[in-house]
Order: C-alpha cells, then sequence, then structure tokens
C-alpha cells in the first residue's frame, strides 16, 4: 500500500478527536503533532486538524491518522508532512507511477477513483458555500475512465543534475525537476516522445541548451507533434542536427517546431513557434468532429472526458434548429462546433491568434451555420444579437473568471439558457453569484473531472432567465 517519502505504518495509540481540536500553543517548524485527515484540499494535499489548526499534509488520504511534522507553522493551513501512518484510510491503493512521492503532477493517485470524484464533489460544494447560493443543487462528480493513458499535451521542463541534465515534471512545490521515464497519465505517444528526446538530444554535441518539452497527440489519429523550447534560437545547422537527432525516433511525428518562451515562467506562456520540419498542426477527432490543432493552441488534453463534457453541454442547453448559441473562449472551436450541428446557428468568441484556425475547422467539417469573431466577448454578444435572436449561450472561463459585463449583456441580449463551464475554485462562487446577480437562477451544478489524479476540477453549471 502506499508509503509516501518511505513512511512506515506505525500500530496506533489512544486518540481522539478532542485532541485534535484542542487548542495547541505551538505548531512552530520541526514540531510534531497527531493529526486526524478528514478531507482533500483544492490545492492537492490533504487537509486535517491538529492544536486546533486545519493542517496540509501532501500525499494524505481522508481517513488517515498520521503523525505529521511541521514543515511551515505560520501559514494556514499549516504545512506538515507524514513522518508515521498510525492508521491507514480505507481507501487508498498503490499508485501506478514509480515517481508518485517525487513528482508534483499528479497528488492523488493514492486514491481510488471513485474516492478522488467524491473529493471533488466536496471541493465544489465548498467552494459554493454562499448564502445566496443555498438552492443551487450540486450533482456528483462525474468522471470518464480509465483514468490512465489519456493526456494528450505534454509538459516537460529540462533541469540541472549531478550527471548533466534531466527532462521532466517540478517536484511537488519546489524547483527541482524529477527526471521522469515514465508517466501512466500521458497518452503513450507523448510517453515515446519524452523517451526519444532525452536519448537524442546528447548526440547534438554543442547544440543549444535543452529549455522543456512539449508535445501533442492525436488520440484518434495517432499523430504527434513535438515542440522543443531552447535557449537561443537556433541557426541553420542547429535546426538540421534536431531533425535528423529526431525525426525517425517518434512514431506517427508529423511535425517539429522550435518554441521560443520567455526567459523564465511556464512554457505554455511561449506565443510564437517556427517549424523546424514537418507542419504545424496534427489532426484530431472528438466525437465525429475534425480538428486541427496547433502545438500552443488551448485544446482540452483529456479527449475521453472531452467527448462526455460535450454531451453534458448539450444536454444543458438542449439547442433546436430554432435556436442561436453564442460560446465565448471559443478557442479553435472545440465546443462550437459541437453546438453548431445541434441549432440553428452558432457563434464562438476567439482570439485574434486562432481565429483563422477555428474557421478553417468548420470549413474541414462543412459547418455553415458557424461563425467566429476575434473581439471583445461583450460587443461579440452585443453583435450576434442584432444579427438574431441569441436564446442560449456557452461560458467557460479561465482562472480569471466571467469577463466584467458580459452577464448582463447576455440577459441584455435575450439569452435564456446558460451553461457555464468553471475551471477555477476560486472564481466558481464569484461567477455563480454575478450570473444570479444579472437575473439568471442557478438550476444544478454538476463535477466534472478533466484532470484525474489531481484534485483540478471543472464545474458545469446550468441557468436560465428568471
Amino acid at each position: 500500500m502506499r508509503q509516501p517519502h518511505g513512511v512506515r505504518a506505525t500500530p496506533s495509540t489512544q486518540y481522539t478527536m478532542a485532541q485534535a481540536l484542542r487548542p495547541s500553543r505551538s505548531l512552530g517548524r520541526g514540531s510534531r503533532v497527531v493529526c486526524a485527515i478528514d478531507r482533500m484540499g483544492p490545492d492537492g494535499a490533504a487537509l486535517g486538524r491538529a492544536g486546533g489548526r486545519v493542517i496540509a499534509v501532501p500525499y494524505g488520504a481522508p481517513g488517515d491518522e498520521a503523525t505529521v511534522e511541521i514543515l511551515e507553522g505560520g501559514r494556514e493551513p499549516v504545512l506538515g508532512r507524514i513522518v508515521a501512518l498510525r492508521r491507514q484510510a480505507d481507501r487508498v491503493v498503490d499508485p501506478l507511477c514509480p515517481h508518485f512521492g517525487q513528482c508534483g503532477g499528479c497528488q492523488w493517485q493514492h486514491l481510488d477513483y471513485a474516492a478522488q470524484l467524491q473529493q471533488k464533489t466536496l471541493l465544489v460544494r465548498q467552494a459554493l458555500a454562499h448564502p445566496g447560493l443555498r438552492d443551487l443543487e450540486i450533482e456528483p462528480a462525474v468522471g470518464w475512465g480509465p483514468p490512465w493513458g489519456f493526456r494528450t499535451l505534454l509538459q516537460a521542463t529540462a533541469g540541472p543534475s549531478a550527471s548533466g541534465s534531466v527532462l521532466g515534471f517540478y517536484a511537488w512545490g519546489g524547483t527541482r525537476v524529477v527526471d521522469v521515464q515514465a508517466c501512466p497519465i500521458q497518452h503513450p505517444a507523448n510517453v515515446a516522445l519524452l523517451a526519444a528526446v532525452r536519448h537524442g538530444w546528447p548526440a547534438l554535441s554543442g547544440g543549444p541548451r535543452l529549455r522543456g518539452v512539449i508535445g501533442r497527440a492525436g488520440a484518434a489519429t495517432g499523430e504527434v507533434l513535438l515542440g522543443l523550447a531552447v535557449a537561443g534560437a537556433l541557426d541553420s545547422t542547429g535546426r538540421t542536427a534536431v531533425v535528423r537527432a529526431l525525426l525517425d525516433r517518434i512514431p506517427g511525428l508529423v511535425g517539429i517546431l522550435e518554441v521560443c518562451v520567455p526567459r523564465s515562467g511556464h512554457l505554455l506562456t511561449a506565443r510564437r513557434t517556427s517549424l523546424l520540419w514537418g507542419r504545424a498542426w496534427l489532426r484530431e477527432e472528438i466525437a465525429g468532429v475534425r480538428y486541427s490543432i496547433p502545438l500552443l493552441a488551448e485544446f482540452p488534453a483529456n479527449p475521453r472526458a472531452l467527448s462526455g463534457l460535450i454531451e453534458l453541454v448539450l444536454a444543458t442547453l438542449d439547442a433546436s434548429t430554432a435556436d442561436a448559441v453564442v460560446e465565448t473562449g471559443a478557442g479553435i472551436g472545440a465546443y462550437t462546433l459541437h453546438l453548431a450541428l445541434g441549432a440553428g446557428r452558432a457563434v464562438g468568441v476567439t482570439s485574434a491568434a486562432l481565429l483563422d484556425v477555428a474557421r478553417a475547422n468548420a470549413r474541414a467539417n462543412r459547418i455553415e451555420n458557424c461563425a467566429f469573431y476575434a473581439r471583445d466577448a461583450v460587443r461579440a454578444v452585443e453583435k450576434a444579437a442584432r444579427s438574431r435572436p441569441v436564446r442560449l449561450a456557452f461560458l467557460h472561463p479561465g482562472e480569471t473568471g466571467l469577463a466584467p459585463g458580459l452577464a448582463p449583456a447576455l440577459r441584455r441580449a435575450g439569452v435564456r439558457r446558460v451553461a457555464y463551464l468553471g475551471r477555477s475554485l476560486r472564481r466558481l462562487g464569484g461567477d455563480a453569484a454575478v450570473l444570479r446577480a444579472a437575473g439568471y437562477r442557478l438550476l444544478r451544478a454538476r463535477p466534472v473531472d478533466m484532470s484525474p489524479h489531481t484534485s483540478r476540477v471543472s464545474v458545469l453549471i446550468a441557468a436560465e432567465a428568471r
């Protein structure tokens, strides 16, 4: 069973919840307490109580009773680590990944999948625990299994090591890069891509320093895109050397790109690519709709879950051929094209960088009742309503939440039914309150698991005009 960081389970001694709730004079760094863990937190760690304080415990599980060493006592929740398990929770499993406990990519692999869904439901309940939302029905979380080999987007970082360099993912809460040899949540094509770069890069003697790798795999097509983030632009000799070193090592490879990234920050903050070989996009198909996906385009990385989520969105909006539907944050049309198949007209609001790709995807599927605009979301809604009444809207904001003024604009445009897909628990309650204040009655919320083995959870809220 799970033993994070080599912790050994030890026999339980007498312990009561009253002890955990009793205020402690000191929970300073290095002190040890007995902690009863009762839930998972939104940042990935388990949460429990000791000394009257909430303690965040990485790799803990609800039902654990553990001796915990305090790492940071001045914060809330207090940060600790398990040094001995006194009683182990019932719903833990052996993590499938050999890097679990070191790599920070998956924090919940020690929970069985049903328990993960249960905890994500609780996280959503907590995020929506506002007085004005008491009547909102929160349904159990839904996921699509098996929760392995699903992730089609790879973002690996290169880092220094005693032997030269490593290629993998950051350790949890730190800047150390874990050399990842296997990743059971990644699509097998991305695992092969990572191994090929690790093997082929040292052959580039005197070549540029590798900063990271971005990979995309087509689950339905088997196509693979490789993006190489390097320190400094490649010259013509370097480009040729890279292509020769990697071309025949990656099955399904259709393109190799150089990725221009900032000196610091996440790899996906990159905005420009340069094609080294092949083409700059791959083909994918989701629920009968075909897509061309550029390397840096925002597109859901779990195609299994995306197919199921599309069905939930379509059922929530229940469009007919008499309806027009508007979608904000449309990207390359991941949802818009499916919405158009059931509605009389679909309007997708996207960015200028993705406008041509979105339109090309509509043409490739011969979907003619779909239009894309690159403009402010509020202005796009107003424009769509001027040409034809808009009764339905699909909103899926990112970490920043709903755009200011969008919800009232929808109401003014006559939108009667809204499907809201939230991806930030921190913004969820505020966005729900904004929709309510704009005149929408919130009917139900469904937690949706697009990222198994992590604390990340999306939430689909159905709302209708009062």
